[in-house]
């Protein structure tokens, strides 16, 4: 009995450990980066409907406007981690998530400019499909945290 009560606490040891280097999973944050990527998904779509002709701006904007939002909102909350964590191994690791984040609204930002600004240009699905997957890595990251 004690052998077993043993056994069970060495392996909680280290599993309880790991807890100490990253932080806590936050399903809102997730929530919102997928969201993200579903309105970037929707923009990809409207492309592909309007070949061989082109969208406009304003055919997309408001997927771009939905994405920036989710993202603003994903940040916001990731953002507070590292301060909450600060001396603790894991708030580098927080630090990462909204570092990551961050890119992901820069990306989606520059894409939404130079589509404003010169509209849709033949590698306009490429530029889109960059931005989700710098956003998914954010995701990732974080889903990563459960």
């Amino acid at each position: 009995m004690l052998k077993r009560h043993l056994s069970s606490l060495i392996l909680a040891i280290p599993l309880s450990g790991c807890s100490i280097f990253a932080p806590n999973y936050n399903e809102a944050v997730y929530t919102k980066l997928d969201g993200a990527h579903s309105s970037l998904t929707k923009i990809e779509t409207t492309l592909e409907t309007k070949a061989p002709g082109h969208a406009r701006y304003r055919d997309v904007e408001p997927y771009y406007i939905e994405a920036l939002a989710m993202v603003k909102d994903a940040g916001d909350i990731a953002g507070r981690r590292p301060a909450y964590l600060q001396g603790k191994p894991s708030a580098r690791a927080a630090q990462l998530v909204a570092d990551n984040i961050e890119r992901c609204r820069q990306s989606i930002e520059l894409s939404r400019a130079a589509f404003e600004e010169s509209g849709q240009q033949p590698s306009e699905s490429d530029s889109i499909s960059i931005a989700r997957n710098t956003c998914s890595i954010a995701k990732t990251m974080e889903g990563s945290l459960k």
